[in-house]
């Protein structure tokens, strides 16, 4: 009979997994374990700025920041660099965030240690953050960072480092967007930028509850790449006129309401193909000029054009309800982050220019 030992420990075969499982759950306590901070790697920016160069993105040492009323200190080890947190570096988002500022949007982190009347998380556990106070200045593109409990998540050892690090803008937006579009079972939604990391999920999540996507991409080789991850109907916006194609695919119903990461010309026609009383959403700025509409889109046809901001949207009451949920379909990987390269971060500026890169796809992270 096969036998194995598990922290000193006499068990059978049929106790091997669970051996395996212990084993990695003790090899991540020990890789995560809070240690005494002596210095705080930051990304600090002294100016928001559209410099090619990013010479205005700097790594310094800060001091590591104490705990105050309600918080807790987070050593951060593993952070995406997200469109999101490009935008802020290049704008500020038009001044809602202060200067001197260190971004980021989202990561995972271990629990240092608590501030004053802060209890409910102990010392080494792993935690994210919905969301990271990147608005008060104090992103997630630091070693150390000061968080309110009350927006702390703890993790669930099923969910890896890389996935964990994604639980917030990605997983919960596209959550988010559903919830407020409500399109009924089987019909469509439109979404541009569908090769995007969210694009993805929002495919997945989107087969999950049997609405049908229309995916909107720029590139002949994205359209089978998508389709081989499941998407229904993919258009090339480079070779085909997205209003017809959604008329053809919708049998001339349009779509029941689109999300658009773009803005700026495409939203015309993002707009044009969805149906009266339909809803056009805004979540991205990739082109910086306006939104815009024709006359009789809103006015003879009644369609409502808003934006979706997850800041916003997760403070309302629903809140918990929405992360317990979150973090149930990554479990079950209905969910599921598309996770690429990491990057020191003395390597910060390489990141930026990686996320930037048309086509990318997967995620990239800064480490450390």
């Amino acid at each position: 009979m096969h036998t194995s030992f598990c922290a000193g420990i006499y068990i059978g075969s049929r106790s091997s997994i669970a051996c395996s499982v212990t084993a990695r759950s003790l090899r991540r306590l020990i890789q995560t374990a809070p240690t005494m901070a002596t210095s705080n790697k930051i990304v600090k920016l002294d100016e928001f700025s559209m410099k090619d160069d990013l010479s205005h993105v700097q790594v310094v040492e800060a001091p590591v920041p104490e705990p105050k009323q309600g918080e807790v200190l987070v050593n951060a080890y593993l952070r995406p660099v997200n469109p999101t947190d490009v935008i802020l570096i290049k704008t500020g988002w038009g001044g809602l965030v202060p200067l001197p500022s260190t971004p980021g949007s989202e990561g995972v982190g271990k629990v240092v240690k608590n501030g004053p009347g802060a209890s409910k998380f102990k010392e080494g556990q792993r935690v994210a953050a919905a969301p990271w106070p990147q608005f008060q200045g104090r992103g997630s593109w630091a070693q150390y960072v000061a968080i309110p409990e009350k927006d702390l998540i703890l993790v669930p050892e099923s969910l890896s480092d890389q996935t964990a690090a994604q639980i917030f803008i990605n997983p919960m937006t596209v959550y988010g967007m559903l919830h407020e579009q409500n399109i009924p079972k089987g019909d469509f939604l439109l979404q541009t930028a569908a090769t995007s990391v969210l694009g993805r999920q929002m495919i997945s999540l989107a087969k999950h509850y049997g609405v049908q996507t229309i995916n909107v991409v720029r590139r002949k080789e994205a359209v089978d790449e998508l389709k081989s991850i499941g998407a229904e109907h993919v258009i090339n916006s480079e070779t085909e006129d997205i209003q017809k194609r959604v008329k053809e695919i919708t049998g001339g119903k349009m779509a029941c309401g689109a999300i658009d990461a773009i803005g700026g010309k495409m939203s015309p026609k993002v707009v044009a193909s969805i149906r009266k009383s339909g809803t056009y959403m805004l979540y991205g700025a990739l082109d910086p000029s306006s939104v815009s509409a024709s006359n009789s889109d809103l006015l003879a046809n009644t369609k409502v054009l808003t934006g979706f901001l997850i800041y916003d949207w997760i403070e309302k009451p629903h809140k918990q309800e929405v992360i317990k949920e979150v973090l149930s379909l990554l479990e079950q990987k209905i969910l599921e982050p598309h996770s690429g390269r990491s990057y020191k971060f003395e390597e910060v500026k390489e990141a930026i220019n990686e996320c930037n890169r048309a086509g990318r796809g997967a995620k990239v992270f800064l480490e450390g």
